[in-house]
This record gives structure tokens, C-alpha cells and sequence, in this order.
């Protein structure tokens, strides 16, 4: 019996034992599913959610940049796209070839889409291709049960209107590179398969202003992490529109006027700084670019002799010949080494020491004053300029005039130039400057360079009585306000007397390229540059290869008495300035003058020839 009690109390403690333990477990599940349920509920309801909706970027919509009267200088279009969702990459290669075979995919697409399914289980949808053409459009849509995951969406393309005539001055925009991607938050915008950034002119000077900011949508996704539905978007906002103080009409006439020739032209306002027209030739499409260039066109492009990839009005530094003979003029008088009166007689040559310095007309031009000498460019005049100056004055008065120094336009590969003295050839080469190289600097030869928007800055300070204007590109209403530079009235006036004779005097240099139209006359001066020394003076230009001919420089401003507009030109290896730049100038600052005026339909003038034209 006492057995039995015995037995009974160890299965009751027993009991009690596995209920105690059973309630402790309960407790503390029972806590754990309130702490769950309950105490962290709102915590793991968003993790949950979490898994469930994804956060996807949405690419804003660029801002458009227009002319001053408002035509489109760059827009967008919309940009049919065929994706491949990445749920369906894996099982997808057969599809793909056969998808391929009805709308043009590159091989490297589908070996990528590949690749990619290999390395990763979860992707973004792959871009198979871009600007889908309405064919390519109406074929995917009959065929498209074939091709599971396959899908067409609509973004956005870039486009140019006025193509190669612009391209330099706008840019273009182009998928983010490899090396800048790696350096990107993992959600930044930049990381979207068709986002572009600005790559080159106005598209990079404001890329942030016009690339805008990102929307967000919200997308339900299933565990395969492909989406199911969109839940809700916000499509963020688009970037700012620009509106440029170029003029569409005349930079498609400027472009159209330089042609086939390796040049640039630019024409400003002399005033305000407004750049009415900033043309480099020959030039790329930027809307191959932007819908993905070729490496056939990309090798076209870089072989060409003419470099059609190099912006030459901002970043073509070149000798600025007799045109920085306007820049000696003003030094001279300024310094007092001589009047406007005072004379110089040219032989044809001019020594330093044992060394000659010849001028281009031989048997030399006779007793000169300034006026004489600029209106037919004597070197020895110039020559007698420069020893009497010394190089710091030269440099001095260059740096007034805007050489030397980027333009201050805000394009990304403005180049500053070179305004040379004893400082710079020391840092340079190490060496001592001499006599002769401010001899050659005296004509615009040696180590001085300039840009021809410098050369236009240049003559724009000339020709608005001294003040310092800088270049701009962003309309304004506003008209800024320029400091002096601290010229001499009289002496402004006695150059532009010179520069008027150059055109406008039957002796002159460019009077066979003048403007006939009195009212819209201008003034102007030639210059040459050599690229290498010639063997023989007076080598005709038309016998040598092309790429050993002289540069052709003109600047000029219009009109005479009243001057609103400058001009600068060259024509790399175009020969003499005043046979093949004077002209380009004359005609543009026609054709704004023309537009000022509302005559769109104006022909362009027939002057007389000049004994000069040929010369400088």
C-alpha cells in the first residue's frame, strides 16, 4: 500500500515539474507574441511591407535650353524602349535570339543579359535597346506573347535641332561613365539604365540646374523581387529651362558660312556680352550621342584632320597675327611712345642686331603713321612698336584687353591663351626672353595665342570705348555694368579710325570685303598667322599642303559709328586673312544687323577688290 502512495507522490511532483515548465514556456511565449504582436507591432508591420513594396527612382525630365527668342536649341522626344524583366533573364537566351532576329539587338546585349543572370538573382530590368522605330514598335506588339518579360516603356531622348551647327556650343549628353558610376550612392538616380548626363558644352555648364530631381514609385514586387503593380508615384520635378542670348538664325548662318573649313566664329554684343552666335567647324551630331554613337562614327570622327570633336572658338588657341596689332596700337599711344601722328619709316626690314625681321610687303611700305601702318598692316611699324614697349608693357595692356585669361563665358574647355613675358618663358622652358621674341610678339606671332573669343572680347573692349565686357550666355533683361579700363578716350578713337581704314580705304587691307551699305558699315582688322616658317617670303598659299598654309584671322565691328557687335574669325590654314576671313566677319555682321532690322531676306554685298586683300 505504501508502495503505491509512494509512487503517486512522484508522479504528482513529476507533474508538477512538467506544468510548471510548461508554464514557464507558455509565459514566455506567450510574452514573446505580445512583444510581436503588440509592443513592436508598427516595427515589424514596415519590415513586412518592406518586402513586399519596393522604392524604384524615376528618371526627371530634362530641362529644355532655348535661343533668345525661344526656339528649342535642345528638347526631348519620347524614347520607346524595349526591356527585359529580370525575372525572366535566366530562362530567357532562346527568346532572345529569336526576339533579335525580329528587332536589331546588338550580340552584346543578350551575351550581357546573360552574364548578368549568372551573377545575380535579383536585377532592374535590362535595357535591350533604345529608340524604338514605329515598325520595330508594331512588330514587338504582334509577336510579343512570344517573348514572356519582354516589355516596351517610355522615357525620354535628347535632340538637337539645329544638329552640327550647335554641337560645340550645347553639347550633348551620354550615359554616366564606368569609373564616375562606381563612385555613386547604390539608389542614385545616375545608376538608372537610360539616364544621361551633360558631357560636353551648355549640357555640362548646367547639369545640375538641368538634370532636376528624382520621383519616386512605389511598386509591388513578389519573391522573385519582379514587380506585381504600381502602388503610388511621384514623379519629382524637372530641370530648369534655360534660355541662351544666342540666336538661332545666326548661328545656323554661321555654321553655314564657315562650311567645309576647319574654323570658328563668334559675334558678341559689345555692350552687354551677349554671344549672339559661337560656331566651330567641321562639327559631330550630338544626336548620335545621345541615342548612342557608333564606334564606326566615333573613329570617323577622331581621324579627321579637321577635328570636328574640338570646340576652336573657346579651345582653338591660336598666333593672333596682325590682329594683335590693334592691342600694340592702343600700348604705343597709351605709353606715350607715340602719337597718332608720329612716323616710321619701313624699308622691308627691320634689324635687331644681325638679325632681320622682314615685313610682308617687300621693299617695305615708306614713312607711316599709325593710321597708314594699320590700314596696311606694316610689320616694321609694329616691329619699331615692340622694342621701343618691351614685353611687360605688351603683356600688360594685353591682359587689360582679355587675353591671356579664360573668357569668363563659363564653357567647359575655355582655354586662357598665352600672354608670354620674361616670367612665363623661365617657368616654360627655363630661359631667359630675348629681344626677338618681343619682336615676334609685336605682329601676333611667336609664343603670344589667343582664342577667337578672346579675339572678339578684344575687339569688343575696343570698340564700346574702353569697357570691360565679359561674355555671357544666359539671357538677362538686366544690362551689367562694366568697369573702365582706363583708356585713353583720344587714343580708342585714333585705333578706330585705323581699323576703320583698313576696310573702308581703297588702300586698305579688307576694303575689297567691306560692307557697301553705308548705314551698316564696319571696321575691322586682317591678320595671318604662319604655322611654319616659309623658305621663300611670298610662297603662294594654294601650292602648299594644306595643313602648312597660313591661318586667316579677321576682327571686326559693326556698325561704324554706332557699334553694337563685334566679330572674330579663322580659318586654320585658310591663307590671308583678308582673302578668306574678312569675308565670313563681313557677312555675319550683315545678317545681325539684318535681323535687327527685320530684313531676313538681304543680300549679301559685291565690293570692289583691294591691292591688299591678298597680303595680310
Amino acid at each position: 500500500m505504501s508502495k503505491i502512495i509512494d509512487i503517486k507522490r512522484q508522479m504528482t511532483r513529476r507533474s508538477l515539474v512538467f506544468a510548471a515548465a510548461n508554464t514557464v514556456v507558455a509565459s514566455i511565449i506567450l510574452g514573446r507574441l505580445y512583444q510581436l504582436q503588440f509592443m513592436r507591432s508598427d516595427e515589424y508591420k514596415n519590415l513586412a511591407e518592406g518586402n513586399r513594396i519596393k522604392l524604384q527612382l524615376i528618371a526627371p525630365v530634362r530641362g529644355v535650353i532655348s535661343d533668345r527668342n525661344g526656339e528649342p536649341l535642345a528638347n526631348n522626344l519620347k524614347n520607346y524602349r524595349l526591356f527585359l524583366d529580370s525575372e525572366n533573364i535566366k530562362e530567357a537566351g532562346k527568346s532572345l535570339k529569336e526576339l533579335a532576329a525580329l528587332i536589331a539587338i546588338g550580340e552584346d546585349k543578350i551575351e550581357q543579359a546573360i552574364k548578368q543572370a549568372k551573377n545575380s538573382r535579383f536585377l532592374p530590368p535590362l535595357l535591350l535597346k533604345e529608340n524604338l522605330t514605329r515598325d520595330e514598335l508594331a512588330k514587338f506588339e504582334f509577336y510579343h506573347l512570344n517573348f514572356p518579360g519582354v516589355f516596351v516603356d517610355i522615357g525620354q531622348v535628347r535632340y538637337y535641332p539645329l544638329s552640327e551647327q550647335a554641337s560645340h556650343l550645347i553639347g550633348y549628353v551620354g550615359a554616366i561613365a564606368k569609373d564616375e558610376a562606381a563612385e555613386l550612392d547604390e539608389n542614385a538616380v545616375e545608376r538608372l539604365p537610360d539616364f544621361k548626363i551633360g558631357k560636353n558644352g551648355v549640357e555640362k555648364m548646367f547639369e545640375e540646374s538641368l538634370r532636376g530631381i528624382a520621383g519616386v514609385k512605389q511598386v509591388e514586387v513578389n519573391s522573385h523581387g519582379s514587380a506585381v503593380r504600381e502602388l503610388s508615384r511621384n514623379p519629382g520635378s524637372g530641370g530648369k529651362d534655360f534660355r541662351l542670348t544666342i540666336d538661332a538664325r545666326l548661328q545656323k548662318y554661321a555654321s553655314e558660312r564657315l562650311g567645309e573649313e576647319s574654323a570658328a566664329a563668334v559675334v558678341m554684343n559689345i555692350h552687354n556680352g551677349d554671344v549672339l552666335a559661337l560656331a566651330s567647324m567641321p562639327a559631330y551630331d550630338p544626336n548620335n550621342f545621345s541615342k548612342g554613337i557608333t564606334n564606326k562614327y566615333w573613329a570617323e570622327l577622331q581621324e579627321n584632320i579637321r577635328n570636328p570633336l574640338m570646340n576652336k572658338a573657346i579651345s582653338g588657341q591660336y598666333p593672333p597675327g596682325s590682329t594683335f596689332k590693334i592691342v600694340m596700337g592702343i600700348a604705343a599711344l597709351q605709353n606715350k611712345i607715340v602719337d597718332p601722328q608720329s612716323r616710321v619709316s619701313c624699308n622691308g626690314t627691320f634689324m635687331l642686331g644681325n638679325h632681320s625681321f622682314r615685313c610682308w610687303k617687300q621693299g617695305g611700305h615708306g614713312s607711316v603713321n599709325l593710321r597708314e601702318a594699320m590700314m596696311g598692316s606694316c610689320d616694321v611699324y609694329f616691329y619699331t612698336m615692340a622694342q621701343r614697349l618691351g614685353i611687360d608693357a605688351i603683356a600688360e595692356t594685353s591682359r587689360r584687353f582679355g587675353l591671356g585669361k579664360i573668357s569668363g563665358v563659363g564653357l567647359p574647355a575655355d582655354k586662357p591663351g598665352i600672354v608670354p613675358d620674361d616670367d612665363w618663358k623661365q617657368a616654360r622652358y627655363g630661359q631667359s626672353w630675348q629681344g626677338g621674341d618681343t619682336i615676334n610678339v609685336g605682329i601676333g606671332q611667336g609664343y603670344i595665342l589667343a582664342t577667337p573669343l578672346q579675339l572678339a572680347v578684344m575687339t569688343a573692349r575696343v570698340a564700346n570705348g574702353g569697357f570691360a565686357v565679359v561674355p555671357r550666355l544666359v539671357a538677362d533683361s538686366d544690362s551689367p555694368q562694366f568697369a573702365s579700363l582706363g583708356i585713353s578716350e583720344n587714343h580708342l578713337t585714333a585705333v578706330c579710325e585705323s581699323l576703320d581704314a583698313v576696310v573702308n580705304n581703297p588702300a586698305g587691307t579688307a576694303y575689297g570685303k567691306r560692307i557697301a551699305e553705308e548705314h551698316m558699315q564696319m571696321a575691322g582688322k586682317t591678320g595671318t598667322s604662319q604655322v611654319k616658317k616659309l623658305i621663300r617670303q611670298g610662297m603662294e598659299q594654294s601650292k602648299l599642303p594644306w595643313e602648312d598654309r597660313h591661318h586667316a584671322l579677321f576682327v571686326g565691328y559693326a556698325p561704324l559709328h554706332a557699334p553694337k557687335y563685334a566679330a572674330a574669325v579663322i580659318v586654320e590654314h585658310g591663307g590671308g586673312g583678308g582673302a578668306a576671313a574678312a569675308p565670313i566677319v563681313r557677312d555675319l555682321l550683315l545678317k545681325i544687323q539684318n535681323l535687327d532690322a527685320g530684313n531676313l531676306s538681304s543680300e549679301l554685298p559685291k565690293p570692289e577688290g583691294s591691292v591688299n586683300e591678298e597680303a595680310d
